[in-house]
């Protein structure tokens, strides 16, 4: 399975964000709630793209989802952590868990 169809699958199952780094660029996009393939071999989110999968270093996943209840009650924290880390084993993606995110090499 190509990884850029597996990120795919993750952020709608799940409703993670993802962001994403270019190789010819230092800056990391903005964290975002959706991820798509709009044609083949290119990938595009809310905050960056569309991007041909050969320029795109890493895409990185945030496996907690915060749930907003009320301005008074405190939010829900949802970890995917579990699900996402076995998604990726078992794909046998090159990935990393760096700072509570996880680092997809493409």
């Amino acid at each position: 399975m190509k990884v850029s169809i597996l990120i795919d699958q993750l952020t709608g199952k799940y409703r993670v964000a993802v962001r994403g780094k270019l190789l010819n660029d230092e800056s990391v996009s903005a964290w975002s709630s959706w991820f798509i393939i709009p044609v083949n071999n290119y990938i595009e989110a809310g905050s960056f793209g569309p991007y041909p999968v050969r320029e795109v270093e890493w895409i990185e996943i945030n496996p907690f989802v915060v749930e907003v209840i009320g301005r008074l009650i405190k939010p829900r924290i949802h970890s995917f952590e579990q699900e996402i880390r076995e998604a990726l084993e078992v794909a046998e993606v090159r990935f990393e868990f760096v700072e509570l995110v996880f680092r997809v090499y493409l």
